[in-house]
């Protein structure tokens, strides 16, 4: 399946009702957020989150960011993809530059391994030469991903219960 790495638009609105509706059909693995998805579950509407994200600033002790929708051929929404242009304290911890979610039922196709391949050749054109990616420990899928990708695994950092691996990519 091809894919597209895009900003998100009204244009897309449905779409993205449709894999919010399938991202909460798992409650348990999604408890208050959607990875890479700028905290789209805060959120009234799509709308105020497409206003929100296109000004990439975000709330008080956010990094400037750029927020992505990974699409298919048929303009289905696959995933979330957020670039953070800088790092703060936190993130440098625990986030790193790139967070990224796929739909559950777009899982094990490859799609998030393509996601993450895009974004960082975006990431490059940003001027960001090294790339700093995080995944919990219970998280594998995530981190071959992140593998796949060229990370190298640099430490893990735990944080209220939770052991993130931080890996690198140049």
């Amino acid at each position: 399946m091809e894919i597209k790495i895009i900003k998100p638009s009204l244009k897309n609105k449905n779409a993205i009702l449709k894999a919010l509706k399938n991202f909460m059909q798992y409650p348990e693995e999604i408890e208050d957020k959607i990875q890479g998805s700028s905290d789209i579950l805060s959120f009234q509407t799509v709308e105020e989150w497409i206003d929100f994200v296109k000004e990439g600033v975000g709330f008080p002790g956010w990094m400037p960011f750029k927020q992505y929708i990974a699409i298919n051929n048929q303009n289905e929404v696959i995933g979330f993809i957020n670039l953070r242009l800088e790092l703060n304290e936190n993130l440098l911890n625990f986030g790193g530059h790139i967070g990224y979610g796929v739909a559950p039922r777009y899982r094990n196709m490859g799609l998030a391994t393509e996601m993450l391949a895009q974004t960082l050749k975006i990431a490059k054109k940003e001027g960001i030469k090294e790339i700093l990616i995080t995944c919990l420990d219970t998280n594998p899928a995530s981190e071959k991903v992140i593998l796949k990708n060229g990370g190298v695994y640099e430490n893990s950092i735990e944080n209220e219960n939770k052991i993130f691996k931080r890996f690198w990519i140049k």
